[in-house]
């Protein structure tokens, strides 16, 4: 997980530009998990022209013209409700909780502003557009006007606390995760296929979904936990 550059502390200049990423080592990896979640994002397609019973290619078509990753997952939650029995609703649901984190970090991977400091020339910042342009703004907006008629800007430094670090460390997770985002989606396309219990046995191997399902399975059928393996909460005597 980053650290922030208000809990690194350095020395240093600071700034962002877009040759910061181009110019950097990392590059190939903020690409490399951005070009993962392209062929994810395929997968999901698929996996909801799956569930309408459509073609392929109109189901991609329909699951990529939707603007946001919050209408594509409401048309997923919707597709799966209408045509999954209960336990694969479930298990949809426990994939896209665990893997949202990566998702999120693809956008901001995508969306957000590379920097560089000079006393970390082993990592690269990343940070909000809102932080560049609060801070542009402190050094050319006049925040009080002088009886003279002079204006009066007061400059204020980045928000460190708004700026996180990147090292080879946090890009391998990145990488990772998203590589496992990938391999959870395909396997539950598998499922969807009747691919027998195989690809069902490994999803539920996973430690992290399984703690995920637990939750989100916390008011199911007796029959769906127990496709799952989802044991029965024992009741608290008094």
């Amino acid at each position: 997980m980053p650290k922030t550059l208000a809990e690194e502390s350095p020395d240093g200049r600071v700034f962002f530009a877009p040759g910061v990423l181009h110019k950097s080592p990392f590059a190939g990896d903020v690409a490399y998990v951005i070009a993962l979640w392209a062929h994810i994002d395929g997968d999901i397609a698929s996996i909801l022209s799956r569930m309408l019973k459509s073609d392929i290619a109109v189901g991609t078509a329909m699951y990529l013209s939707l603007v946001g990753s919050g209408a594509q997952r409401g048309a997923l939650d919707a597709a799966a409700k209408e045509s999954l029995p209960e336990w694969q609703q479930l298990l949809l649901k426990a994939i896209g909780s665990v893997v949202e984190p990566s998702r999120n970090m693809r956008n901001h991977f995508a969306h957000r502003i590379w920097g560089h400091c000079s006393e970390l020339t082993e990592a690269i910042l990343l940070t909000h557009p809102k932080t560049i342009v609060k801070y542009n703004v402190s050094h050319r907006q006049r925040v009080e006007v002088l009886p003279d008629g002079r204006g009066v800007i007061r400059p204020t430094p980045l928000d460190d606390k708004e700026i996180l670090v990147y090292r080879r460390a946090d890009f391998d997770a990145a990488i990772e995760e998203a590589k496992r985002a990938q391999t959870l989606y395909r396997l539950f396309y598998a499922v969807l296929c009747d691919a027998g219990e195989g690809p069902k046995a490994q999803l539920l191997a996973d430690p992290v979904l399984k703690l995920r399902l637990d939750q989100v399975a916390n008011g199911a059928s007796a029959e769906a936990k127990a496709i799952l393996g989802i044991k029965a909460k024992e009741k608290r005597k008094n």
